[in-house]
């Protein structure tokens, strides 16, 4: 697993809705570890995409704070360690953009989201 460790981000922090995202994305329920800081914390990702990501973690993060990110999908066999940049937040649930991701795990997560759109 690799992280990911370039940032070109001028995007102003904002809340993104469902309708107009790039990406389609998938509900699922699946374990992440967050790394912050110097430390990590346990945490769960959901409705996962090419673009981002949902994850429920016990921190307080601002928006527009980077973080790295590993997880696996279901049916993959390919770890992910990315970076992020906290983009909204309700409570503990923040919304996460994914920073660049290589081509390959770009098209991983698009695989798996699909294959399970198919079987939902």
């Amino acid at each position: 697993m690799t992280w990911n460790t370039q940032m070109n981000d001028t995007t102003p922090a904002s809340t993104v809705s469902a309708a107009v995202r790039k990406y389609d994305r998938l509900s699922l329920n699946i374990a992440v570890r967050v790394f912050f800081g110097g430390r990590f914390t346990n945490g769960r990702g959901h409705d996962v995409g090419a673009g981002g990501m949902a994850i429920y973690v016990p921190l307080e993060l601002a928006i527009g704070t980077v973080v790295n990110i590993s997880f696996q999908l279901p049916y993959s066999r390919m770890a992910f360690g990315v970076r992020a940049i906290v983009r909204n937040n309700n409570g503990f649930r923040y919304g996460v953009e994914f920073v660049d991701l290589t081509p390959s795990e770009a098209e991983e997560i698009e695989r798996i989201t699909s294959i399970l759109k198919l079987t939902s």
